[in-house]
């Protein structure tokens, strides 16, 4: 999960005093929802006008109270849907509850599809993700610095309503689904905006976790009402929405079902047929791509969802969140953007995580970040600026850290060529010299793709030299980890170097394209050929694109480096049979190609198990491995329930399957790999579908499979499930350790997802959340130990607890594993009150710098007052040892807080 020191922060609004924030969604150019919670009295009032001084006319909402396990307040929440409203058009409002008045803000309804919001033809929208942490003045920090941002682009006399028309934000904007959570984080953690910008949400996985979890979520948010020509999805999950020339499709990462593919078709066919959207921008809080914690990805959005909608040319680009980043890659074939807002949740620095530098990311940055996306309507354009708050190392002003974009209709570049001049073979190393890049209408060069290959027609790639003008990855130098080193500097990507031995001896082609920062492609270049010697004799390959087919389902084999006869040849035969005495399936000569396709068009028609052999001259000596694959059906595996009691019977539904001789399925736990370990459990099938029940398993984390033939060839998909509940049995090496000693966890039967983690706790924190000492990844490994050092360490003696959770949840799966840290100190930079149990620091502070109080009791209420004892601001039902208040808008002078512990503590606050 996460590390911070656990501490509760909260915004002191200084000079106002309201105690009711509107929170605006669902915009339509003729309505507008207004939502607000209170803590008493359910009279929901919206007063509006489209003057400030005018608000003639009073509307009346609906209230709904909702309920919490541990929340000890009242939640009134309001809702108010004002519709007959005029397209595009500034109103002014204010909110009623009781005797509680807002103050009057404003909001801009939606210009009619296909136009602009603004006067020279824009419409503006923001990208926020990931804002989840409630125990420090990081998201406020961030939509204050939005705020700001759009007082020094547009005027400070200006409105956000003004310049902005809505914001997106791509998940995780609780950190669990609890009304403590969507009251302190995503409600009061959005004041500087919400009143006059509507926000839309997407669905992460932490809304999915708390004790409210997903009725949390549907009970704030109305997006089942959004529609797009009509198109409902019939679920809060995901839904399309229309603004100005813009469509944004919200999709469901926790939760790919059929339904929403089905949707997702519909909309987009709908779109490609509407004259009103120009660009089509898609959203799901699971990424298209990572550099760190790799594979932590959706591969639904990577393999099916991006590819139908690439298919259009309206389509602009994918946002994702979930990694606490900032990142932004191109898909190679399309122009289409995919980018991770990563907001400012957790901490995600470099050296935390498996990382691998990808062709298709340009940069990965380490910073909390919001977007800027400008659209251009009459012009076809859209610019996208990306700001930086910085991070906990280094702090950033709003600086400008990527800005590109995409323009309709624009030249593509010049077509390059290869200077190089080949007049006998060449050893490698070979550079490859590509032609100057050039653009009509002044475009940037932004990526270069050099293709090598032994096939005339490219259809084998021997080599691929794909590169950007800038590749920000990975830490930069002794730095600290948010620092981000841009691997292509002083880097001529207009050259390519083959390094010595990187391919075989033999005859090449190569050729060569750029793409302007406009993401459009040239033509390749005119192709030229060359000769390599004295490099690797022979190293041939040979695979295939798949290894399950459906019958009849095409067969392509790859093979590369081949000796070049002109009766090599790709042959299928069934498993067991020996090619040198049987007829084969099927055949293809190369007819003396060295590297080439082999493409059985028909397939195979009989179900079973089969080989692929690559054989030389015609005979049957293999040049490279034989390749193994399945054909028929598609096998599908379903267990009753994800969880089962111990000693329960654990329920495996099967269809669809080819149900040849001695199939079989297995069960084993999770980190075990078949063949190397028997099965837990397992039972032959004897039909195409049906259900076998599986008894006697011991607690532990298992998935189902389905092997062919008595073998452990796996076809179809795993299903996992466990056994038991606190499964994970969690160690530490010493009961007792002294202040800064480093704490060794060791564990067996993990649930083995990348993202689990174990927290350390104070014993007094009784219900995990994010009041965590600190946090540790460990790889998802289902069996191994950790080292807990540095500030993952308790910083101060006492009683201490740690446990395990599973996938960034704080749903636990060990047992609790009690320790004691000795030896006492201070932090470093505190200083003493007079008070003997409480701790204010820094003290004298700066405007702008949070000031921390440390308690030795739990906290259950601050004050903080002027100089003359008027009250400025008051927090409740803390139950927390440290706070933090931000400073933004105190000006410089003396205040008191007043604290009440154990006891009524009241220390003097100066700020300079």
């Amino acid at each position: 999960m996460k590390y911070i020191s656990f501490f509760i922060f909260f915004i002191v609004q200084w000079a106002f005093g309201q105690a009711l924030y509107p929170y605006l969604q669902n915009p339509t150019p003729n309505s507008m929802i207004v939502n607000w919670k209170t803590s008493s009295n359910n009279e929901t009032t919206v007063l509006y006008g489209t003057s400030p001084t005018n608000l003639n006319v009073t509307f009346t909402g609906t209230t709904n109270i909702f309920s919490d396990t541990g929340y000890n307040n009242n939640y009134y929440y309001h809702t108010a849907k004002i519709a007959n409203l005029q397209p595009n058009t500034k109103y002014y409002y204010k909110i009623k509850t009781g005797t509680s008045e807002s103050a009057v803000y404003n909001f801009k309804t939606l210009p009619l599809p296909g136009q602009a919001a603004t006067a020279n033809g824009k419409i503006r929208f923001f990208i926020m993700g990931d804002n989840q942490i409630k125990a420090e003045p990081r998201y406020d920090t961030l939509t204050l610095n939005a705020y700001k941002k759009l007082k020094e682009k547009f005027g400070a006399s200006s409105d956000p309503s003004d310049n902005i028309a809505l914001t997106f934000m791509v998940g995780d904007q609780v950190d669990v689904g609890t009304l403590d959570h969507y009251e302190n984080v995503h409600f009061k953690k959005n004041i500087k905006l919400s009143p006059y910008i509507p926000i839309q949400t997407t669905v992460g996985n932490h809304e999915t976790y708390g004790s409210l979890g997903m009725n949390a979520y549907n009970a704030h948010f109305y997006t089942d009402e959004v529609k797009y020509q009509g198109i409902a999805s019939g679920s809060k999950n995901y839904y399309a929405q229309q603004a100005g020339n813009v469509l944004f499709i919200s999709l469901n990462t926790e939760k790919t079902e059929p339904a929403q593919m089905a949707w997702l078709q519909q909309v987009l066919t709908a779109a490609n047929n509407d004259s009103t959207v120009a660009w089509i921008i898609s959203l799901a809080h699971r990424p298209y791509q990572a550099e760190q914690y790799v594979g932590d990805i959706s591969t639904w959005v990577r393999n099916t969802a991006v590819p139908l909608m690439a298919t259009s040319s309206k389509y602009l680009m994918h946002i994702g969140a979930h990694h606490h980043l900032y990142h932004r890659g191109q898909l190679k074939n399309s122009p289409t953007y995919q980018l991770i807002s990563g907001g400012v949740a957790w901490d995600q620095y470099w050296g935390m995580s498996t990382e691998q530098d990808f062709d298709d990311v340009q940069k990965t940055l380490t910073d909390w970040t919001y977007q800027i996306v400008e659209v251009d309507v009459p012009g076809g354009k859209v610019d996208v600026e990306s700001y930086s708050i910085g991070g906990v190392y280094h702090k950033k002003n709003n600086e400008l850290i990527d800005s590109f974009h995409r323009y309709k209709n624009m030249p593509k570049p010049a077509k390059p060529s290869i200077s190089n001049t080949f007049t006998g073979p060449v050893t490698l190393p070979l550079t490859l010299n590509g032609s100057a890049f050039s653009s009509a209408n002044g475009e940037l060069l932004n990526t270069t793709q050099f293709l090598i290959s032994k096939v005339a027609d490219f259809s084998v790639v021997d080599k691929e030299i794909y590169r950007d003008f800038e590749n920000w990855f990975g830490k930069d130098g002794n730095g600290t980890p948010d620092i981000t080193k841009n691997q292509n500097a002083n880097v001529d990507i207009t050259k390519a170097t083959i390094a010595g031995n990187s391919i075989t001896n033999g005859n090449y082609y190569v050729k060569v394209r750029y793409r302007d920062r406009n993401l459009e492609w040239s033509d390749w270049s005119d192709v030229k050929q060359f000769t390599v010697t004295g490099s690797v004799v022979s190293n041939p390959s040979f695979t295939l694109n798949k290894t399950e087919y459906l019958q009849n389902e095409p067969i392509i084999a790859t093979y590369t480096d081949g000796p070049g006869n002109n009766q090599d040849w790709v042959g299928i035969y069934k498993k067991g049979q020996n090619p040198s005495s049987t007829t084969s399936q099927a055949y293809i000569y190369t007819n003396g190609q060295t590297a080439g396709t082999a493409a059985f068009t028909n397939g195979i028609a009989a179900k079973g198990q089969y080989f692929a052999g690559y054989f030389a001259n015609n005979g049957y000596t293999d040049i490279a491995p034989k390749k193994n694959f399945y054909v028929g059906p598609k096998v599908q595996l379903q267990t009753t329930a994800d969880t089962y009691p111990i000693g329960g019977t654990v329920i495996v539904n099967f269809s669809n399957g080819p149900n040849l001789t001695k199939d079989w399925i297995g069960i084993y736990k999770m980190g075990q790999t078949p063949g190397s370990i028997g099965a837990s459990k397992w039972s032959y099938v004897t039909t195409e579908a049906g259900t076998l029940n599986f008894t006697g398993l011991s607690k532990g984390y298992y998935y189902a499979q389905y092997f062919l033939e008595d073998g452990y060839t796996p076809i179809g998909e795993k299903v996992f499930f466990k056994v038991g509940n606190l499964i994970t049995e969690l160690l530490t090496n010493k009961p007792v350790y002294t202040l800064g000693e480093n704490i060794t966890a060791s564990w067996t039967d993990s649930p083995g997802i990348v993202k689990d983690w174990i927290g350390i706790y104070p014993q007094n924190i009784s219900i995990p959340d994010d009041n965590f000492v600190s946090y540790t990844y460990f790889g998802g490994i289902t069996e191994g130990t950790k080292t807990i050092s540095g500030s993952a360490l308790p910083a101060t003696p006492g009683n201490y607890y740690m446990v395990m959770f599973t996938n960034d949840s704080y749903t636990e799966v060990s047992n609790r594993v009690q320790f004691q840290v000795t030896g006492a100190t201070l932090g470093t930079g505190e200083a003493k009150s007079t008070e003997k149990n409480v701790v204010l620091y820094p003290n004298p502070a700066k405007p702008g710098e949070p000031t921390f109080i440390k308690s030795d009791y739990p906290i259950e209420k601050i004050e903080l007052l002027s100089a003359n004892g008027d009250m400025l601001y008051e927090s409740k039902n803390i139950n927390n040892q440290k706070f933090s208040l931000v400073n933004e808008n105190l000006p410089q002078g003396v205040y008191f807080v007043k604290v009440y512990s154990r006891k009524l503590f009241t220390l003097k606050l100066i700020i300079k």
